[in-house]
C-alpha cells in the first residue's frame, strides 16, 4: 500500500514538472552558496553545464549525514542523485532519508535502494519558472549499522547527478565526470 502511494505521487509530480519545459529565469536564491568548512569537511567540483555550474558536498551536522550544494543553478524544477556508500555493509540503507532544502520537495522519505543497494534521492521545484541562483539541495543521512570502524572510515561516493527543468532537458553527470566523494568519518 505504501508503495503503491509513493508511485502515485511520484507519477503526478513527473505529470506537472512535464507540463512546462521552458526555462526561465526564476527566483534566486535566500542565501548563497557557503564556503566550505576547512578541515577536508567537503569537496567541489565544477561541472559549467546550462542548468548547474557547481556541484558541492559536505559534512552535515548530524553524524552520517551529507549536504548537497548546488552553484549556478538555471531553471531548476527537478535533480537527482545516486550515491554509494562505503563500506556498504556498514549502514542500514532501509534507515537512510533525503530532507530536501527549502524550497524545494521530496516524496516519502526522499530516498530509495537501488537494486545495486545504493541511495537515490530526488529534489523537485513546482513553481514553472524553475529555481535559479546558489544553494542547498538537501541533506541525506544515514545511520550504521554497529560501531563503525575508525581503519576504514565511511565515505560516500556520488555515481550520478542530474537536474534540469524536466527530464528531458537537463545536464546528467556519471560518476566518471564528477569524480566526487567525501569521507563521513570524524
Amino acid at each position: 500500500m505504501r508503495y503503491q502511494a509513493l508511485l502515485g505521487a511520484l507519477a503526478l509530480a513527473a505529470a506537472l514538472l512535464n507540463c512546462n519545459s521552458t526555462v526561465s529565469e526564476g527566483p534566486k536564491a535566500a542565501g548563497s552558496l557557503q564556503p566550505l568548512p576547512s578541515g577536508g569537511g567537503g569537496a567541489t567540483v565544477e561541472l559549467n553545464g546550462p542548468y548547474v555550474k557547481t556541484l558541492q558536498l559536505a559534512k552535515g551536522e548530524a553524524e552520517l549525514s551529507l549536504q548537497v550544494r548546488a552553484g549556478g543553478m538555471a531553471g531548476i524544477r527537478q535533480f537527482e542523485f545516486i550515491a554509494a556508500l562505503e563500506p556498504a555493509e556498514a549502514f542500514d540503507l532501509s534507515a537512510a532519508s533525503f530532507a530536501p532544502a527549502d524550497p524545494f520537495i521530496t516524496v516519502g522519505s526522499g530516498v530509495e535502494i537501488t537494486p545495486d543497494k545504493h541511495l537515490r534521492a530526488i529534489g523537485i521545484y513546482l513553481p514553472p519558472a524553475g529555481y535559479s541562483g546558489d544553494g542547498v539541495l538537501g541533506t541525506l543521512t544515514v545511520k550504521a549499522r554497529s560501531a563503525l570502524s575508525p581503519s576504514v572510515p565511511p565515505q560516500v561516493r556520488l555515481l550520478r547527478f542530474s537536474a534540469g527543468p524536466s527530464s528531458r532537458e537537463r545536464d546528467t553527470y556519471t560518476e566518471q565526470q564528477l569524480n566526487l566523494s567525501l569521507s563521513l568519518g570524524p
